[in-house]
């Protein structure tokens, strides 16, 4: 089974909590209430994701976080890399060198590439924006749609 780990599905929810008033200032203790994620998790992520700068981190009395980009420019990929690092379904993706024994034998170690790739760039293709719920989804969204309902 691919999954994500814990810390990258709490991060996309933490960065979706925080796009949704993406104007306003978010602490940790204010986004563990809205959450339920328990604080220390909260607060290392926070870090991380400041330290990727999808955040701004705002010090002292009064501070907290806030987006660093317009949500339409961070992707799920942008959020779980900068808590998890690049995204490696296998250890042989990596640059680094592995410590499998079966390199020398292995007929799949270059092949991997094109999946990992593939689940990069589904991650990459979906926007904060599209992980934040809209605030008024049972409203159409169109005046044509209005039109419809009035008639139908």
């Amino acid at each position: 089974m691919i999954k994500l780990s814990n810390l990258a599905d709490y991060a996309v929810l933490l960065m979706s909590t925080i796009a949704t008033r993406p104007d306003e200032l978010h602490t940790a203790a204010s986004l563990n209430r809205e959450t339920q994620v328990p604080l220390p998790t909260v607060s290392k992520i926070l870090g991380k994701v400041a330290k990727a700068d999808l955040l701004n981190s705002n010090r002292g009395v009064g501070g907290g976080f806030s987006l660093n980009l317009d949500k339409e420019n961070i992707s799920v990929a942008d959020i779980i890399e900068a808590v998890d690092g690049p995204v490696q379904l296998t250890n042989c993706i990596g640059e680094e060198d592995t410590n499998c024994d079966y390199v020398p034998v292995c007929t799949t170690r270059g092949k991997w590439d094109k999946i990992n790739t593939a689940v990069y760039q589904a991650l990459n293709n979906v926007t904060l924006s599209e992980m934040v719920p809209n605030k008024y989804d049972f409203f159409p969204k169109e005046e044509t749609d209005v039109i419809n309902l009035k008639e139908g």
